[in-house]
């Protein structure tokens, strides 16, 4: 092969790697989520959900020709000792009408080998609470806790709530 011939398949080359990274972002970001709400409460040291301490979350809809997805987000400590923790989710739309949850959250498959995404003592996980739902226009509040049978949940690093557009 000649120097010309090298030289047009090292600058072929070059343009294709330039062009690579660009291709995987642009297909990054038409396949992710469109995130309408998104917060994450973290609970103080001691890790204890108290159950006199539902979190509450306030987001608006802008545009109600879409459907949404809301999604619970749960975070706990490691080697999480319940298989389940029994969740309660309220839900109060723009025109005051109250839709209640009632979530059996599991925290570990059946035999026993935990659900969550875990990197080192922390684990994340998330279960979609109302899907593919067209929401009205205006302001939702969200209140969330739990029915454990304690005055706290203990272990708990955080609880979120995160609204995407639905696909």
């Amino acid at each position: 092969m000649d120097n010309y011939s090298r030289y047009l398949t090292n600058l072929s080359f070059m343009k294709l790697k330039n062009i690579l990274p660009l291709f995987a972002v642009l297909l990054l970001i038409s396949c992710s989520e469109k995130t309408t709400y998104e917060k994450f409460i973290k609970l103080p040291e001691d890790h204890r959900w108290q159950k006199s301490e539902p979190k509450i979350f306030e987001f608006t809809i802008d545009d109600d020709t879409k459907v949404y997805d809301v999604t619970f987000e749960f975070s706990h400590i490691a080697d999480y000792q319940f298989a389940s923790v029994p969740i309660k989710i309220d839900v109060k739309n723009p025109a005051d009408e109250e839709e209640f949850h009632l979530i059996d959250f599991n925290i570990k498959d059946s035999n026993g080998k935990p659900l969550a995404d875990c990197g080192g003592d922390i684990c994340d996980m998330s279960m979609k609470v109302i899907e593919k739902t067209k929401l009205i226009k205006g302001t939702y509040k969200i209140k969330v806790g739990h029915n454990f049978k304690g005055n706290y949940l203990p272990n708990v690093i955080g609880v979120g709530i995160k609204v995407t557009e639905a696909k």
